[in-house]
């Protein structure tokens, strides 16, 4: 529980920080604990932007997560990204039998 809440000050510290990009007071909540080992997270901020320009939005986006994912690694939490749908025409063959860590409970 300790994490948690250090993961969701930094958060909020680093978003704070960054007042020429976001508006102060985000949102960072837990949404679900599924599995008793898995937790959704949630971060809510307020640009300060006009959102035509797309590219920059983009680029904060970036910021932000790269920030959280350091957090999650000092922090020594594992963490993934919502999956993304992609196109692949050219797909090497599969050479590794590796699972992530957590996979071992789902796997029959």
């Amino acid at each position: 529980m300790e994490k948690i809440i250090i993961m969701k000050k930094r958060i909020i510290r680093y978003i704070e920080s960054r007042s020429d990009h976001w508006h102060p007071n985000p949102t960072v909540n837990i949404r679900d604990l599924e599995d008793m080992n898995r937790l959704k997270m949630v971060v809510w901020v307020t640009h300060r932007m006009n959102h035509q320009n797309m590219g920059e939005r983009w680029a904060r986006r970036d910021l932000l997560i790269t920030e959280m994912i350091k957090v999650f690694r000092e922090l020594d939490v594992e963490y993934r990204m919502l999956p993304l749908d992609m196109n692949v025409r050219n797909m090497p063959v599969l050479t590794s039998n590796r699972l992530p860590s957590n996979w071992t409970t789902c796997v029959g």
